[in-house]
């Protein structure tokens, strides 16, 4: 089983979705007409209906480069807009590593190592951690429980017809590159452009109680260098109140040795898998 670092760069090009700002647009061609206005329209609008103060996300994550291949399980929960929180474990159910994040900073635990380590930043804090990810536990939700109005800008600068539905291009700073639509508004592919190219496809759709449209079931990114990362949704529930503060806290032992991230010298990495 390869290091843990593998895993993490891989999902740091999954999360060049939610955080590469500035990259050049890929510019598909001209503007089509009333009918790319119109599914479009579609997309923008099933974003107002989902309303949950807060949700439970858990399933998979599978990755791959080259002839080396890992798997972690996941369960990422947490209030929209507030405390989010990210706990990986083993497949055979022994816990890696728990994350969480708010207003305050970002916190990771390992209790293979009994230590909890934190930065005013969960970019940042994720980054000295060996997660590269330009993103927060709150958009990774997002983008997993399809729901792209903090990602996708509100207009597009051009647009396509496709064997998929419309490619939508972004100009200006947007995060995304290009974004797929089928012909119901439903996502389909982002393409963007970062350390290098990558592709996201969303798969097996299916309807979710609580979600006003259907959610993909089968999130998948290929990159040119042969890194394939396939985040499959098992359990999504929105959930009609806010979690307490104290169901979202890490259960952090008194014993625990503390380490900030925000200085210089030795960046620690994750345990091996």
């Amino acid at each position: 089983m390869r290091p843990f670092a593998a895993l993490l760069r891989t999902l740091a090009l999954f999360a060049l979705v939610a955080g590469i700002a500035g990259c050049a647009a890929k510019q598909p061609g001209p503007t089509a007409g009333g009918e790319a206005k119109a599914v479009f329209a579609a997309f923008t609008a099933r974003e107002g209906k989902d309303t949950a103060p807060a949700y439970s996300l858990a399933g998979s994550m599978s990755f791959s480069r080259g002839n080396r291949s890992g798997r972690l399980n996941y369960r990422l929960y947490g209030n929209a807009g507030g405390a989010t929180r990210l706990d990986l474990t083993t497949p055979v159910g022994g816990s890696y590593a728990l994350l969480f994040e708010d207003n305050h900073g970002f916190f990771a635990f390992v209790p293979d190592r009994n230590a909890v380590y934190r930065h005013g930043d969960t970019r940042q804090g994720a980054a000295k951690l060996g997660m590269p990810l330009p993103f927060t536990l709150g958009e990774m939700a997002a983008l997993v429980a399809g729901r792209f109005s903090a990602l996708a800008p509100a207009h597009y600068a051009a647009a396509k017809k496709t064997a998929d539905g419309y490619e939508y291009a972004f100009s200006g700073n947007s995060r995304l590159s290009s974004l797929t639509l089928d012909f119901a508004g439903n996502p389909r592919h982002l393409v963007g452009v970062g350390i290098e190219p990558w592709r996201i496809d969303f798969a097996d759709d299916e309807a979710a109680p609580g979600f006003a449209a259907p959610v993909a079931r089968r999130i998948t990114l290929t990159t040119p260098g042969g890194a394939t990362l396939v985040v499959r949704v098992k359990a999504l529930q929105p959930r009609p109140s806010p979690y307490p503060v104290a169901d979202l806290e890490l259960p952090v032992p008194p014993t625990a040795a503390e380490h900030a991230l925000d200085g210089s010298g030795d960046e620690p990495s994750l345990p091996e898998l």
